[in-house]
């Protein structure tokens, strides 16, 4: 377990949802197909602020929520509440491990997964400090090209999306793109990839969304010709007019 390890930071008020201590313990009884951690009392876990662990690796979808199991096997548990129960009663939780013995402290499961590239993540609503923890493990297996960022694992997404779109509509993807070009329009940007998305332009950045992101010096007007992270869910209307929710989604990687 110590490959999981992540550097550890002083807590802070502003990230103690991410941090293990108050955290509830738990048993795990079973963990579903779709990565859901069911516990003794009933109650159902999913992993918060992460894309379900079933489809974060295309090659390796059946043996996934296995692999989960193996390497929760023989730790201690604990858990706290990320949010709202789904119209499932699935609670989305984050989950801190630690080793038997007790020597290292609990650590958070999802900056591991996000660190070994095991699970791509999908900010929400989360406290800055625990997103930027995130954030800065996803950059980590980004650089090393592990598990979901591995070039076979993201061209089997693209590959996917051009071939039949129609079959994507509704999930949530998170792919690594290099921006062509990026052009003004009257109610906001326009963004084109490399390769192409089918569809011209594949991305629209509203104003607001604009300003917001020289508000953070990440004017996208500078990123052409440069590779980034894009999360998107895709439309019905096509992946020609993919749209983001925040900032958080359209990440510069070079």
């Amino acid at each position: 377990m110590a490959g999981w390890m992540v550097l550890a930071n002083p807590a802070h008020a502003t990230d103690a949802e991410c941090r293990p201590s108050g955290a509830e313990p738990a048993e795990i009884a079973m963990i579903t197909r779709q990565g859901t951690l069911r516990l003794r009392d009933g109650r159902e876990l999913t992993l918060a602020h992460l894309l379900p662990f079933d489809s974060t690796l295309a090659e390796d979808r059946e043996s996934g929520p296995g692999k989960l199991r193996a390497w929760l096997a023989g730790q201690i548990m604990s858990w706290k509440p990320a949010g709202e129960p789904d119209r499932w009663g699935r609670i989305p939780a984050n989950l801190f491990l630690q080793e038997p013995d007790r020597r290292e402290p609990p650590f958070w499961l999802q900056a591991g997964l996000a660190q070994q590239g095991w699970a791509a993540l999908w900010p929400g609503r989360m406290p800055a400090a625990c997103l930027a923890r995130l954030l800065a493990a996803e950059r980590r297996a980004l650089a090393g090209a592990r598990g979901h960022w591995a070039a076979g694992v993201q061209a089997g997404h693209l590959a996917r999306l051009g071939s039949t779109p129609e079959a994507a509509i509704g999930e949530r993807l998170v792919v690594v793109l290099r921006i062509r070009s990026v052009r003004s329009g009257r109610l906001g940007g326009f963004v084109n990839f490399v390769p192409s998305l089918h569809g011209s332009p594949s991305l629209f950045l509203t104003t607001r969304q604009m300003e917001a992101f020289r508000h953070a010096q990440r004017d996208p007007f500078s990123w052409q010709g440069k590779r980034v992270l894009l999360r998107f869910v895709v439309p019905v209307q096509g992946v020609g007019r993919i749209r983001i929710e925040g900032i958080d989604h359209l990440l510069p990687i070079d």
